[in-house]
């Protein structure tokens, strides 16, 4: 099967069958760069555009009183949703022959808050309600052997990432093909069955490609002193991060929903 998606892109054939997850990871990257690389400016503005509320929430965080804190604690979650939302759906935008226009894509981000809402809600539920006891119960086992704090993580971290990418794509079925998100959830599970070396191997190399410019920022970042001003640094950081990965990952749910 070849990627069918990329409909305005130069084509990147992944036999599904023929090549090894190691070899289709890379082109689904690929794919995803020359996808971004189809509006470069609409991307900017519109990362720019969300970057805004973590800015301010940097400022406000810095400065002293109760309203300031709880203003630098609540502006960021307008990048963490909305910014999500609106970047799924440019992506999309792009793959159609259109430009990224914000006016047009803010109004439809809106619209499709409340099925991302809910089918955010379940896979948050799924996933957390899984691995916070479970690492309250190995962090316990792990203390009594006088491992560090954070062995607990490290043995955990495969099963997390495994079970991430099987809900990652709730997501696109929200935002981009308007399911409950009950259904978005299922959606997610069944397209990630037995690909999910793949997935992770493409959402992980995506976020690769970014990290010689990503992780010194990053660095820069961890010596803040003040966390609400941290915070907000951190997701413009992501936010800026956000459109490869998410290309990627459209690139692939493309590919394989029609099967669904």
């Amino acid at each position: 099967m070849a990627i069918t998606s990329t409909s305005l892109i130069d084509r990147v054939r992944i036999p599904e069958q023929a090549q090894p997850w190691w070899h289709q990871a890379p082109a689904y990257i690929v794919a995803g760069l020359r996808l971004c690389s189809k509006d470069v400016p609409g991307l900017l503005t519109l990362v720019g555009l969300f970057c805004l509320p973590p800015l301010a929430a940097a400022f406000i965080g810095s400065q002293p009183g109760t309203i300031a804190s709880l203003l630098a604690q609540i502006l960021p979650w307008i990048t963490i949703i909305l910014g999500n939302i609106s970047l799924v759906l440019a992506i999309e935008a792009i793959d159609s022959g259109q430009p990224v226009i914000p006016a047009r894509i803010l109004p439809a981000a809106l619209r499709g808050l409340p099925r991302y809402l809910w089918a955010n809600g379940i896979t948050t539920l799924l996933f957390w309600g899984i691995f916070t006891p479970l690492q309250w119960l190995v962090g316990l086992w792990a203390a009594r052997l006088g491992w560090p704090w954070f062995a607990s993580t490290l043995m955990l971290l495969l099963p997390m990432l495994f079970w991430h990418v099987h809900l990652v794509f709730a997501t696109y079925a929200a935002v981009i093909d308007h399911h409950s998100g009950l259904r978005s959830t299922l959606i997610s599970i069944r397209l990630t069955n037995r690909r999910w070396l793949l997935i992770a191997a493409a959402f992980a190399g995506s976020v690769l490609v970014e990290a010689p410019i990503a992780a010194p920022l990053y660095l820069l970042i961890l010596h803040l002193a003040n966390p609400l001003v941290a915070d907000g640094f951190t997701w413009m950081l992501v936010m800026g991060m956000r459109p490869i990965f998410v290309a990627t990952l459209h690139v692939i749910y493309e590919e394989f929903r029609p099967t669904l």
